[in-house]
């Protein structure tokens, strides 16, 4: 179950960023409606990426690997609350501030709608499995189906990662 961690090895980390100060309201002009552009929401997006996917291998090095389904459960409950605030953070400070912005580019906007319907139904099968493996089951159950389940999962995050952080977040700009 490496190829996360290998994934995120061979990537550059990203650096938190602190936003500078909000610019001084003057009265001459009003401000903009919506959601305003955070220098630092990729950099901050990319880091959330990296701490969920640390927990993932979490869950299978000190969870499954080590006979522990408190442990497991324990991690998969983190897992899904930091999953959810990032969904939530992503939807709210990233995706709707992109499509207020590219209304004139109909092909970014198509493939800004493509990618949020497409996590839409990720983060559904994500939850399901965390949702199943939330409360300890017996090792001898876990075995029957965790692995592969884990695996799908796995596999299916770090493409969602990969493409999201090669290609969608270039169209966060001013």
């Amino acid at each position: 179950m490496g190829f996360i961690k290998d994934f995120f090895t061979k990537r550059p980390q990203a650096q938190q960023k602190t936003a500078p100060p909000p610019p001084r309201q003057s009265n001459a002009a009003p401000t903009k409606k919506g959601i305003q552009f955070d220098p630092a929401l990729v950099d901050n997006l990319k880091n959330d990426h990296s701490h969920l996917v640390t927990l993932f291998g979490q869950m299978w090095e000190l969870g499954y690997q080590a006979n522990n389904p408190h442990k497991l459960a324990e991690l998969v409950t983190q897992f899904k609350r930091d999953f959810q605030a990032h969904l939530l953070k992503e939807n709210v400070k990233f995706y709707v501030y992109l499509e207020q912005n590219l209304t004139d580019d109909a092909s970014s906007m198509q493939l800004v709608k493509d990618f949020r319907n497409e996590m839409n139904d990720i983060a559904q099968a994500v939850i399901k499995f965390c949702k199943r493996y939330s409360k300890p089951i017996k090792m001898s159950v876990l075995q029957e189906h965790f692995p592969q389940e884990y695996q799908q999962v796995g596999e299916v995050l770090t493409h969602r990662v990969s493409l999201e952080e090669n290609e969608l977040y270039t169209l966060y700009t001013p």
